[in-house]
């Protein structure tokens, strides 16, 4: 095999990259807490992962220029919703830039700590971040779960290439 044939750009191409994160199938969530101020914020994100099951723990990456992400320092808790089916304009609504002018005209009230439920998940993960690192644009939040809501009749809500779809046509293995 020549040289040539294993070479690996410096950098790869941007637009290839989107295009590949794209194609990765991945779970629509709204992280929700309160700013300094009591007000409450949002935000949705395609990038979470479980970390650990001993402890419970989560990662969130969040873009630097975040509103939500201002609000959670270590220590900060949290809510994340699995978005269900029928959440889409909700996805759309909490992707945008602001504030607690998000929550207008959704149906949410107050959960645990007084954080910002929304109504309707396939889930919701109560959460206390752990730590933040810088990971190029974003920053990746760590957070320890403390609570778990899942009801068994909810299906959640996929973002796969640039579009979000439902899931209640998948079959749960035998």
């Amino acid at each position: 095999m020549s040289s040539a044939a294993c070479s690996v750009p410096a950098r790869p191409d941007a637009a290839g990259f989107k295009a590949l994160m794209a194609s990765m199938p991945q779970a629509v969530t709204v992280v929700t807490t309160l700013s300094p101020q009591g007000e409450p914020v949002g935000a949705t994100l395609s990038s979470v992962m479980s970390l650990s099951l001993d402890p419970p723990m989560m990662v969130c990456a969040f873009d630097r220029g975040s509103a939500t992400l201002a609000c959670l320092p270590e220590g900060q808790p949290f809510l994340l919703h699995l978005l269900a089916e029928g959440q889409e304009a909700l996805a759309y609504a909490f992707a945008g830039k602001g504030g607690a002018e998000k929550f207008a005209g959704t149906d949410w009230a107050r959960g645990p700590l007084g954080l910002p439920r929304l109504a309707n998940a396939a889930g919701v993960v109560a959460c206390r971040v752990a730590t933040r690192h810088s990971g190029g644009d974003h920053v990746l939040v760590t957070a320890e779960i403390s609570a778990i809501d899942r009801p068994d009749d909810i299906h959640p809500l996929l973002y796969f290439r640039r579009a979000l779809h439902p899931t209640r046509h998948l079959r749960t293995p035998a």
